[in-house]
Parts: structure tokens; sequence; C-alpha cells
């Protein structure tokens, strides 16, 4: 993605720009998940098929209903013949028009099939109770990434005005050292020292500013603004929920977690499927009616013309004997997907165990991490006001206020490393306990 920003005077320039409007355009994760579940283009795509799923999810579809067919056919036809006839007259003739009409009605109704419309029911209904899942799936997958990209944005802003600040430490140093050297207090390669630390956190500030950047256009990806501006300020509030426990997360997913029950509900299908195949060995008992009109205009024959009208009803039954096996290998086959998607079943809920296990030893390990660094960031801020006033007055070289000056810098990264890590964990803590919809309503 650094192709976004070929060269690093365009950053900062950017950078720039930013600043003189992000005053005016700010944005809180509420803002931009309102503005993604609107128009994020996985959520609409799993709103359609949710739309196919209720669409199918009918007693017609399921096999029900009847079937009821209307027909009709019109045929014409040239005919030549020679004909000798009882009495001894012999008759003939060319291009001889004759025509056929039929139409009418017919009803087939399946009474009895094995139970398989009543499995088939069931198991559309599944499907349909799946699509909500999977639904929820995407949703609380795109809340997942873009609270992610949200809080990332977040730190790389806190990064970035701990690196400003470092900039203008050393810019107070640089024009001290300047003064001393002009003075006379200070040698020039003392002088210079300072200003190539002062060139080094400028270079880090640039960086710092395209990773700033790089975030804010992931942002709009995921919110589906096709923007080149990154004009906004990423407005939050760092607030940890510091009371999760691992026993209550891994109950909650086993009932909560949309992925695990969409998964759950595809092996009920293919359960289904199994009992669905199964009932071909039932036989199959229905009824029909049909109704029939005929008519016909044939100069050619003894009856020149007549019509017929024909009712037909009653009852069929079949049952399969034999058909090479092929029902015995559709039914074991079913029953091979059925156990594999319980196996799916049994992986998945594998896997989101161990992830939220080593996600939950993330999220407390950085909640005590941020109480050491809040400890050691006061320290080193103390340490480095000191160090500022020693060197202001000469009781201090450079050496010894460049050191104090990176030990508060790394201090408070990584007090924000530790800060930003504990928040997200907390949301993918939630996100594998299925319940980081919830926290957002």
């Amino acid at each position: 993605m650094r192709r976004l920003f070929p060269r690093a005077a365009m950053v900062l320039v950017m950078y720039h720009m930013n600043t003189m409007v992000l005053a005016q355009d700010k944005l809180g994760l509420e803002k931009a998940l309102e503005i993604a579940l609107k128009n994020n283009f996985d959520i609409q795509v799993a709103e359609n098929d949710k739309a196919i799923a209720e669409n199918n999810l009918t007693l017609g579809n399921a096999g029900f209903y009847p079937v009821v067919e209307a027909n009709f056919d019109q045929n014409f036809g040239l005919s030549s013949f020679e004909q000798q006839l009882n009495n001894g007259e012999e008759r003939s003739d060319d291009g001889v028009r004759n025509s056929r009409r039929s139409y009418g009605v017919s009803l087939n109704w399946t009474l009895f099939d094995g139970l398989r419309m009543f499995k088939a029911y069931d198991q559309l209904n599944t499907m349909d109770k799946m699509t909500d899942d999977q639904l929820r799936v995407s949703v609380e997958t795109l809340v997942f990434n873009l609270s992610s990209t949200f809080y990332q944005s977040a730190l790389e802003k806190e990064r970035l005005r701990l690196f400003e600040g470092n900039v203008k430490l050393s810019e107070e140093r640089l024009s001290i050292a300047k003064d001393k050297y002009e003075l006379g207090k200070a040698s020039k390669l003392e002088y210079l020292q300072a200003q190539v630390d002062y060139n080094s956190d400028k270079s880090a500030m640039i960086q710092q500013a395209e990773l700033l950047a790089i975030t804010k256009f992931s942002l709009l990806e995921l919110m589906a603004q096709r923007n080149d501006s990154i004009n906004f300020e990423v407005d939050y509030v760092l607030d940890i929920d510091q009371n999760l426990s691992l026993d209550e997360l891994l109950t909650v997913m086993e009932v909560e977690n949309p992925q695990l029950l969409a998964t759950r509900k595809a092996e009920i299908v293919a359960r289904y499927e199994e009992e669905i195949t199964r009932s071909e060995r039932l036989p199959t008992v229905a009824v029909f009616a049909d109704y029939t009109h005929q008519s016909f205009e044939s100069p050619a024959n003894f009856a020149i013309e007549g019509t017929s009208d024909q009712v037909n009803y009653g009852l069929t039954a079949r049952v399969t004997l034999f058909n090479g096996l092929n029902l015995n290998r559709r039914i074991q086959n079913a029953k091979i997907s059925s156990e594999s998607a319980r196996l799916a079943y049994q992986q998945q809920s594998l896997t989101f165990e161990t992830n939220l296990k080593q996600t939950f030893l993330s999220y407390s390990n950085n909640l005590n991490l941020m109480k050491l660094e809040s400890e050691n960031l006061q320290v080193a801020r103390e340490n480095n006001d000191i160090a500022q006033e020693r060197y202001e007055i000469g009781l201090s070289n450079p050496v010894e206020l460049r050191e104090s000056q990176v030990n508060l810098i790394n201090a408070e990264l990584r007090y924000q490393d530790a800060a930003f890590a504990a928040k997200q964990a907390e949301v993918e803590l939630k996100f594998l306990a299925g319940i980081l919809l919830k926290n957002k309503e």
C-alpha cells in the first residue's frame, strides 16, 4: 500500500493539509459503523441470500401442493390418398388439408412420498434460519474489522502526536545547542548532533503520518466510500472493558457465535438430506385427474370431422424395487456428507475456542502491561523534565538529554501499545463470543 505515497514529502504536505480541517471533520466509531452497515457490499450480498432463502421457504417448494397444468395442441397437415370402398368405388385425392385440435387440464397431487415433503420443508426452514446466521456473520465481521481498523487508526494518531511532541523537544534542544555554540559555550559537534537528532525525529514523524493516512484509507474501504480525501479526525474514547471472564465467554460462544450457529445448522441440513434420500425407499402415492377435449377435420377419413371429451381420474402408487443400487449409493454419500458436516462443526468449535483462549491471554497480559507501563511513563516523564532542566543550565551533556528523551518516547509508545492491544483483544473476544453486536446496540 505504500505506493499510495511515493514520496515522503507528499505525505508531509498531505498531513499538514489534513491538520487544517481536523477540527471540522471528526469520525466516531458509531458514525463509521452506521455508514459501513448501510453501504457494505458483503452485507448486501448476504441480504440477497436471505431473501432467496425466504422465497424458497414455501409448502409448494417442499412438494405439498398439487401440480395443475393446462395444455393446448393444434396440428395441421396435408395428405394424399387412394381408397377402394366396399361397393367397389375408388377414391383418390392430393393435397387434402386436415387438422386436429386438443386442449385440456390435468392435476397431479402427491399424497404420500415417504415423508419426503415434510423433511424437505424442515430442511428449507433450517436453511432460511441459517441465512439469518450468515447475515449476522457478515454484519459482525464488518463490525469487528471496522472496529479493529478504527482503533488502529486511533493508535497511529496517538503515535503521531507523540512524534510531534518529540520533534518539539528536539527543536528546543537544537535551539539551545545553537545558542550555546554561537556563544562559544558548546562545540559545533554538539550543535550538529542536535541537528541530526532533530532531522531523525522529523523523519519518524513524517513516516508516522503516512501510516495514519494508510489506516484512514482502510477505514474508507470498509465503509465502502470511494473517496480520495482523508480530511477527517478519528474521534474516540479508549474505554476498555476490564471485567471479561474466560469461562463466561466460552459458555456464551457456544450459543451466540453466528458462525458456529450457521455451521451447526449446516449439519442439520445435511442430516435432513440423508433422511430425504432414505425416503425414496418408501412408495409414492398420488391422485390424478385430467380433462381433454379433441376435435378434428379430415376429409380423407370416413368421418370427416368430429369432437370428443374425455375425463380421467384415479390413484397411482409406485415404489422402486431396483435401480442398480444407485439409491444405496446416494444414501451412503448423504450419510458421509452428514458426518463431514458434523466434523466441520467440531473443528470450527475447537478453532474458535482456541482463538478465544489465546486472545484472552493477550487481553489479560496487556491489561497488566498497561498498569506497569503507566508507572514507567510517570518515571520517564519526571526523568526527562530533570534532564531538560539540567541541560539548559549546563549540568548535563547532550547524550544524557537524548537518552532521557528516547526513554520517554519509548515509555509512551509502550503504554499506548499495551492500551490499544488490550482494546483490540477486547473487541476480538466479544467478536469470537458472538456478543459484539449486542455491545453496539
